[in-house]
């Protein structure tokens, strides 16, 4: 059996519940299934709670400045509300962190606007990628483009090792094919069975 596998789940304040609990949930069942190896998910942020966009308040195991970014595999940055205080992804922190994920070859999932951050750290550079589209105070994919990447309309895009995708309604979806390319496509099949999910994702 493979080595337990590490994924980074960093929180922003006023995040999308939705892109969070799809992570949470089935890379959680590789913890239950006894024959899938399992994934560990360490939720961090800038606080020790952290407040979701629809008031569900989530603890952190470890705080942001105390994260070892080379110990994990895979990067999760879910997407938010900029009134809520999601915009503190784009501290510097934050995007060092994309940054040094990625540069020691560890798996960054961007949902929904957060490809945004992953963009202005430079990891989507000539890179497609999607993002967002139904904002009407944003122009999301101009944003992409001005950062270098390649904007695209689809529901998931992955580029190397980096997956994006257009908002909360490919969470599940995006989770997936993160457990595929973490453990492979017979765990990812085993969840999915274990979950009653009988449709393929795309």
């Amino acid at each position: 059996m493979k080595p337990d596998r590490k994924v980074l789940l960093f929180l922003p304040r006023g995040f999308e519940d939705i892109e969070v609990a799809a992570f949470t949930d089935i890379l959680g069942w590789t913890r239950v299934l006894k024959e899938v190896t399992p994934v560990d998910v360490v939720i961090t942020g800038f606080k020790r709670t952290v407040p979701s966009k629809h008031n569900l308040i989530i603890k952190t195991h470890l705080l942001l400045k105390d994260v070892k970014a080379k110990e994990y595999n895979a990067l999760v940055v879910p997407g938010g509300f900029n009134d809520s205080g999601w915009t503190e992804v784009f501290k510097e922190e934050v995007l060092s962190l994309i940054q040094t994920v990625y540069s020691n070859g560890g798996i960054i999932v961007c949902m929904c606007v957060g490809a945004l951050p992953a963009a202005k750290s430079g990891i989507l550079k000539d890179k497609r990628a999607t993002t967002y589209t139904a904002s009407k105070r944003h122009d999301n994919l101009q944003i992409l483009r001005d950062c270098g990447a390649i904007p695209v309309k689809k529901r998931i895009v992955v580029s190397g090792r980096v997956i994006t995708n257009r908002g909360p309604d490919t969470s599940i979806d995006v989770a997936f094919r993160l457990l595929e390319m973490l453990n492979g496509k017979i765990d990812m099949k085993k969840v999915r069975k274990a979950l009653m999910f009988e449709r393929e994702t795309k």
